[in-house]
Formats: C-alpha cells, structure tokens, sequence
C-alpha cells in the first residue's frame, strides 16, 4: 500500500491560518449558540433537549454529506473547495443572526453541518499533498486548532455581546471569521491542488481497514466531546450558579487549552511509532475530566469545573489531532479527501448523538449527572476500541503502514 507520504514543499506564508480558519469556520454558527445557550433558551422558552437538536441536526447533515464531499475534496482543486466552505460558512452563521424562530434556526444549523463536511477533507488533503513528512505534524496541530480558536474565541466574546446586543447581534458579529478566510484563500492556498484518483481506489470498499477503526474510535470521542462542549456552559449556569458570562467562560477555557494541546499533541503524535498508545490515554483523561464535572455539581465545589475543562481541553479535545495524523499516513494521497470523509461519518455521527442524548437524559431525569455518567462511559468504550485495535494489529507491516 502507498501511504500518504511523498508531501511537496511548496507551504506558502499563512497557509496554517488558512487551515485553521478553514476549520473553525464550518462550526461557528453552532459555536455562537452555544456559547450564548442561556440567553437562546430564554429568549426562545427551549428545552435543553430542544437546544440539543442544534448540534444533532448540524452534525446529522455533516455526516450525510461528508463521503460525496470527501470524494470532492480528491477530484476539484483545494482553492474551489475552500471558497465554498467559506462562503457556505458566512450564510450559516448569518442564517442564525437572522432566524426569527428555532424551525429557521434549525435550517441555519443544518447548513452549518454540510458546510463543516468539507473541513477535513480537504485540509487532510492539502497537508497530504503539500507538507513534507516531519512538518506534518505541527501543522495538523494547528489546522485543527482552528476549531478550538473559534471556540475559544466565541465563548470568550460572544455571552458580553449577547448581553449588550443580544444573541442575534453576536452570531452577526462572529460573521467575521468566514469573511476573513475568504479573503485569505487566493494569497495562501496554492492554485491546482487537486490530485484525481483512480476510479477503484475511490471506493471506500479499499480503503486501509485502519481507517474502519478509526471511525469507530472518532463516533465514539466525538459524542462525549459534543456533549461536553454544547451544554458546558448551560450546565455552569444552572447548576453551579455562575452568570452567563462566567459560564460562557468555561467554554472559552475548554477552547483556549484545546487549541494549545492540539498544537502539542500534533509535533508529539509524529514522532511515536505506537498511535494507538496517545488514543488510549487521551480517552482515559477525557473520561476523568467528565468524573470531575460530576463531582462538581455532587460536591458542591463549582471551583472544580475549571480543572475539569482544562483537562478536557488538553484532551477530548486534543484527540481528533491525533487521529487525523494517523489517517494521512495510512491513508494513499489520491484518497486522502475519500479517507477522511468516511472518517467524518463516524465523527459527525458521534457529534450528533451526544448532543441529543446528554440533553433527553437531563430533560427526563432532572439531573446533570447521567448525563456525566454517559460521557464517562462513552470514553470508557472508546479506550476499550483501541486496545482491541492494537491486538488486532499483529503484522509487523501493518504497524509500520499505521505509523
């Protein structure tokens, strides 16, 4: 098998922030209602449920749409790609700034979702294509953290805006982010980046069987790490009694130490031989960080949210870093987009349930802490995933392809 590795060395200036944004611009519209999620909910009389099924319909759409665009991604050039993510991404968060009502919030989301398809399918590809082997690394740790900028970003800003301007005026402003990328592409991306593959070696049936399991691993982290990320904020506000902006902080906080573990993680993940290794124990730090946002509540100690986010930041978060390193490096370049689209499925599909679950769970109980319970043990099966996978793996030739 050809792995992923014969990168070009053409990396014009800003090419990373342009990864970055590519990245963190298909979330944003969801990212704002997040981190406003209080003064939403009020001002719409939701549900936590109701809330929920923003994530639920963005990352149902982001799976849906995820193996056409991820074939996409492989055949038209990355330029072409990235000015639809970005352009797609300004209407989505310009669709939330407008919705009168949560139907048309749903339909803002919804385009949110297929807009977030691309995101990975073409930066994997981009990276395959064009960065040498032993720079890959850092860069994928900083083209993912482009999600958790956003994020932090959002959660640091957005709550004081919606305060003053209310939440509408917020998602208009976080509109930025979109416009911006835009207007980065032409200057950063090289022109004729599309590397056609063969019409076999697209379908998905020949695909490296690694990549199987790293969907797997991805649909499980991905629904504790939605989960956590979308009603953080809300459970801080009504359970442990901090205002909309402090609570809007913790979000920030997951964000700002995602982005700098995602960064670390990259440049550390490249030079393991053994991937599976970081998968296991990034699941099994995710899982303790949801344990102390139960106690949080149980204890009666609100300080304990703060090291919980941050453990989750430096974790859940930094997760999909590692997983993405992988996948470039099994994965032929032709079918890099087509590799990571299937990947995505299984993480949009984790990012839609966890959501929707955490929240019926809560709605039905009148508690936070099932809730905790089922991202612990989401992450508890996730690490289980992964030795399984490393037991599996007992050619020598398949671990050397898998690193």
């Amino acid at each position: 098998m050809t792995s992923a590795t014969e990168g070009r060395t053409s990396v014009p200036r800003g090419f990373g922030l342009t990864l970055a944004l590519s990245m963190g611009a298909g979330p944003l519209a969801l990212y704002a209602l997040t981190a406003t999620s209080p003064v939403v909910t009020a001002d719409l009389g939701l549900s936590r449920a109701q809330f929920g099924t923003f994530a639920t319909a963005a990352f149902l759409a982001a799976a849906a749409f995820s193996p056409f665009v991820g074939r996409c991604a492989d055949l038209f050039s990355a330029r072409m790609v990235l000015a639809v993510l970005f352009t797609g991404a300004g209407m989505a968060i310009g669709g939330v700034a407008l919705a009168p009502s949560y139907p048309w919030l749903l339909v803002a989301v919804v385009v949110c979702g297929a807009v977030q398809a691309l995101s990975n399918p073409v930066t994997n590809q981009l990276i395959a294509a064009r960065v040498p082997a032993g720079r890959r690394g850092s860069l994928m740790g900083v083209k993912q953290s482009g999600v958790q900028m956003c994020q932090f970003a959002a959660g640091l800003a957005l709550p004081g805006i919606a305060v003053a301007f209310g939440w509408r005026g917020a998602a208009a402003v976080a509109a930025i982010a979109a416009v911006a990328g835009l207007l980065l592409v032409p200057g950063t991306v090289p022109a004729g980046d599309a590397t056609p593959a063969p019409r076999a070696a697209r379908r998905t049936a020949d695909l490296p069987a690694s990549v199987w399991w790293l969907a797997g691993y991805a649909l499980l982290t991905g629904a504790g790490l939605q989960a956590t990320n979308v009603y953080l904020p809300l459970y801080s506000f009504e359970r442990l009694d901090m205002s909309v902006r402090v609570a809007g902080l913790t979000a920030a906080t997951v964000g700002g130490v995602g982005l700098v573990a995602r960064i670390g993680w990259g440049r550390a993940a490249e030079r393991m031989r053994e991937p599976r290794r970081p998968l296991l124990l990034l699941a099994t730090v995710s899982g303790l960080a949801a344990c102390a946002l139960l106690g949080a509540e149980q204890l009666g100690l609100p300080w304990v949210v703060w090291v919980a986010a941050a453990l989750f930041g430096a974790s859940g978060i930094a997760a999909n870093v590692v997983v993405m390193l992988v996948l470039i490096r099994i994965s032929p370049i032709q079918v890099v987009g087509t590799a990571s689209g299937v990947l995505a499925v299984g993480l949009y599909i984790g990012f839609a349930l966890g959501p929707l679950s955490f929240g019926l769970l809560v709605d039905h109980t009148g508690s936070y802490s099932v809730g905790w319970l089922a991202v612990v043990s989401v992450y508890l099966a996730a690490g289980v995933l992964s030795l399984v996978w490393r037991a599996q793996s007992t050619s020598p030739r398949e671990l050397a392809e898998a690193i």
